[in-house]
């Protein structure tokens, strides 16, 4: 009964076992360390395959923003009829919130595929007691 179910597996059908539209809709993207310090924290994202002019780093509202941007390489051979493509070309992003910090204060790295920034502590605003001036 189980052989009846089973069906004969030829070698293409394992090579799309795996396949899907996009890497990016894959949680394991964009894998991230996170490490505390006194001072701050330290993030090493992976970005295996982008080159460092393909990587932005910015900031909006409390949230750290990590772009990466990889473009199709022009073929040469248009008769060329890929069985399979792993490789992706696009963008991915993600996001950290990290709060009131300067962003100047923000120093960061990209060697070997790892992304490695250093972000402050968000700075607590102390308040200071202050009255309401009455009308």
């Amino acid at each position: 009964m189980m052989n009846l179910l089973k069906r004969e597996r030829d070698f293409f059908d394992s090579l799309f076992d795996e396949f899907s539209i996009s890497p990016f809709l894959n949680k394991e993207t964009m894998k991230t360390d996170i490490k505390e310090t006194d001072r701050g924290y330290e993030l090493a994202i992976e970005l295996p395959g982008f080159d460092k002019k393909d990587v932005k780093v910015s900031m909006d509202n409390g949230y750290l923003l990590i772009e990466a941007e990889r473009k199709s390489e022009k073929e040469d051979k248009k008769d060329a009829r890929y069985i399979k493509r792993e490789r992706y070309y696009g963008m991915m992003k993600r996001s950290f919130y990290v709060g009131d910090v300067n962003f100047a204060d923000i120093k960061g790295n990209f060697t070997d595929g790892i992304l490695k920034l250093e972000v402050p502590k968000e700075i607590k605003k102390v308040e200071t007691k202050r009255y309401l001036e009455l009308e």
